[in-house]
């Protein structure tokens, strides 16, 4: 993966964090019968050379309040269950495109471009000019491919990410393609064509935007660690010259890219004795690659390490790992002497650290020099604190503004007179502003734009740590109906929704899918555990889901149901489990659980896009004998195929013929065998035409297709919850059955 300029810093993080740099300080909420204090201690850091500053400053110990006291027995019971007085999130916000809008800055602040869903049709990027905030935004459109994101390269030129649908039989699939194009979409040019055509684990494309040069790119075609050519393109031609080539097993970092875009670090893999290390070198320009050792990556250990940013003298780099620790922490590393820094420059004692931003008033693209401004780390949400006074000034206007909200300073530019600023919660739709000379805020942009619906009426949500029945402490995200308090109003439903991976996490910013405000709205609880195996909340408890697939990494679901049940939250006789991708697998372990370990504990399951078959995930890992050395090797425990015969809830299954990811043939051989081994069993599966995996490879018209199916299940088919839910005026597709008809 390549690192580059994100809207204005020089981002040295995780990529996928481009959008949204730092956010407000939330609460973490205990259960409890008693106050917890949560205290946040970050390291020093070595912000100016010699001067050392302590980046906990601002971040003193909490003492939260109780928001759910409540003692079994002390409420009775009621004869009608509570439901919320507030309107319910409208089923379209989970259908529509909303997941898909991203929102950039140009570098020299002058545009805001995004990617914006429109009813009936394809997302339309729009443009908007920031000198002129009165003006209607230009509108770019297709109506043949499906734009999914977009960046600026140049300060007058857009990269765009398109997705199209192609049937190839077993290999249909979606794919995507890079296209440039002016601000106004006139002309559409594809760079190299077909150079940079992109599948699920390809990394072709943007490599950097050489923000020296007004007229190219670096882009790179090819999937990581694969033989692939590196080309200088013309933004304005898509003409590309060659300039680099890698080897198989071979990778060049543009994070170790120069002033002059010489590649000054790479990386190699290496095997020795069936295990892979990653090997990084460094070289002097027109010098020869010398081993960086204390940088080499033992695959088989787990440990994490990244290069984040190399100075701009190319004697140092800054490091995140967490080779010393349980969390990862960022080290300076001095190239010449092979050292890593004696402590770290920053850590956090409960989260992984996550970056640094590099920013000045006077080189807000850290093209100059190296102006560190502050650090980040991925809490409940994704949190930076800052030691430049421009933007520590900036954040906390903001935070003043938007109190309780998660606030990123996306881009800043001008000396910090202009800054783009995008603010999200669990219950406030993602939305983003530009803020001018600290006071003036103007609207652009919200992830619900054309749907009716009020923050106030969304759902809270609370960071939360349960024992697991062996003693691990598990975190999790607990959302609760608007207006709902348990001692005043009893037990609810449950919803347990496990994420995907299971190498991933869930955070306490806006769900794009709103899967969780959809049924939070509607009087659920739900519950998102970060069971163990869990990546980017601690070494510990990622290691502890190895092989531990519908096993202990189930028990951790199964015991955060019953501790809402302590805490006089959730009703036992009403709880169930939803899951999409590994989570649809988690969700096929409690069906097939619920005659023997689980039995009594769940009304209902739905499994979107499972993978089921456990010998077939260890077997299929991957497209690479990589991926399956790294985390193939991990997928072992208790195989739901195996033990469907044991099925006694209703079950549910969807899943999209196109999806090659989690393959489509997991839930068709599933369905197959219950029918044969388990033929009384209430279980449905539905398959969605041309759906493919993950959210921007799928359209409103296959959303269509399984969110209503959900609520229908829930509504008809779901035991006891469905005596006390229902969903009015539900409209399934016309080539769906309600599952009361089954």
């Amino acid at each position: 993966m390549y690192q580059q300029s994100c809207n204005g810093f020089s981002t040295a993080g995780r990529q996928e964090r481009c959008i949204g740099y730092s956010k407000a300080k939330q609460k973490r909420i205990a259960l409890k019968l008693i106050p917890k204090v949560w205290s946040l201690e970050v390291g020093s850091a070595n912000l100016t050379g010699a001067k050392s500053m302590r980046m906990s400053a601002t971040k003193k110990s909490i003492i939260l309040s109780v928001l759910l006291v409540s003692v079994l027995g002390l409420h009775s019971a009621k004869a009608e269950p509570w439901a919320p007085k507030t309107p319910r999130l409208p089923v379209a916000a989970a259908i529509g495109d909303y997941a898909l809008t991203n929102v950039v800055m140009s570098p020299d602040g002058n545009h805001i471009a995004a990617v914006v869903p429109v009813p009936n049709g394809n997302p339309v990027v729009k443009v908007w000019d920031t000198r002129n905030l009165t003006k209607d935004p230009s509108v770019i459109g297709s109506s043949r491919m499906r734009f999914f994101s977009v960046s600026f390269i140049k300060n007058d030129r857009l990269s765009i990410i398109v997705n199209q649908p192609v049937s190839a039989g077993a290999n249909s699939d979606w794919f995507s393609k890079v296209l440039f194009t002016d601000l106004e979409g006139k002309e559409f040019i594809e760079p190299m064509k077909g150079a940079f055509e992109l599948r699920q684990t390809a990394v072709a494309g943007l490599l950097n935007r050489m923000a020296r040069d007004p007229e190219h790119v670096l882009m790179a075609s090819g999937a990581l660690f694969e033989a692939s050519d590196i080309f200088k393109v013309n933004v304005r031609t898509g003409v590309g010259q060659r300039v680099a080539r890698q080897g198989d097993d071979e990778s060049l970092a543009s994070v170790g890219l120069d002033n002059d875009y010489n590649f000054r670090i790479k990386y190699d893999l290496k095997v020795e004795n069936g295990v892979y290390f990653r090997r990084t070198y460094f070289r002097e320009v027109g010098g020869n690659w010398k081993l960086l050792e204390p940088l080499t990556l033992d695959y088989s250990s787990r440990h994490a390490l990244t290069v984040l940013r190399m100075s701009q003298d190319a004697q140092k780099l800054w490091v995140r790992t967490n080779k010393f620790s349980n969390y990862e922490a960022i080290y300076e590393f001095d190239i010449p002497t092979q050292k890593f820094s004696e402590a770290p420059i920053f850590a956090n004692t409960e989260f992984d650290a996550a970056s640094i931003r590099f920013w000045a008033a006077n080189d807000d693209e850290s093209l100059a020099g190296d102006p560190l401004a502050g650090f980040c780390y991925a809490g409940p949400v994704f949190e930076c604190t800052y030691s430049d006074p421009t933007l520590k000034e900036l954040q906390s206007k903001l935070e003043r503004q938007f109190p309780g909200k998660s606030v990123s300073l996306v881009s800043v530019k001008d000396g910090g007179t202009r800054a783009l600023v995008e603010v999200s919660s669990a219950n406030f739709p993602t939305t983003w502003f530009i803020f001018e000379n600290g006071t003036k805020l103007t609207r652009i942009i919200g992830a619900l734009d054309g749907i009716d619906v009020n923050p106030a009426n969304l759902a809270p949500a609370q960071w939360v740590t349960y024992k697991a029945r062996d003693g691990l402490d598990i975190p999790g995200i607990v959302y609760l109906p608007p207006g709902y308090d348990a001692q005043r109003d009893g037990r609810i439903p449950l919803v347990v929704m496990p994420h995907g991976g299971p190498w991933s996490r869930d955070d306490m910013s806006w769900d794009v899918a709103a899967w969780a405000p959809l049924l939070a709205t509607r009087g659920f609880a739900v519950l998102q555990p970060q069971y163990r195996g869990s990546e980017g909340l601690g070494l510990q408890l990622w290691l502890a889901g190895d092989k531990e697939w519908g096993a202990k990494m189930q028990d951790d679901k199964d015991d955060g149901a019953r501790w809402l049940v302590e805490q006089g939250v959730a009703d036992p006789d009403r709880m169930m489990m939803f899951g999409y991708s590994y989570g649809g697998f988690a969700a096929a372990a409690a069906a097939a659980r619920s005659g023997t370990t689980s039995k009594g504990l769940w009304q209902c399951a739905i499994a979107g896009a499972p993978a089921v078959d456990l010998q077939r995930i260890k077997n299929d890992w991957g497209e690479s004998r990589f991926q399956r050395q790294i985390q193939g090797r991990t997928v072992d425990g208790w195989d739901p195929m195996e033990n469907l015969d044991k099925v006694q809830i209703p079950f549910l299954i969807f899943h999209g013929s196109y999806d090659n990811q989690a393959d489509v043939i997991h839930s068709r051989t599933t369905a197959a065998r219950i029918r044969q081994v388990n033929p009384k069993a209430n279980f449905r599966y539905v398959e969605i035409p041309g759906m493919s995996h993950t959210l921007n490879k799928m359209t409103p018209a296959h959303r269509e297709q399984f969110v209503p199916l959900m609520l229908d299940m829930l509504d008809h088919n779901c035991g006891n919850i469905s005596k006390t839910f229902s969903e009015p005026g539900l409209k399934l597709p016309k080539n769906q059955k309600s599952a009361v008809l089954r």
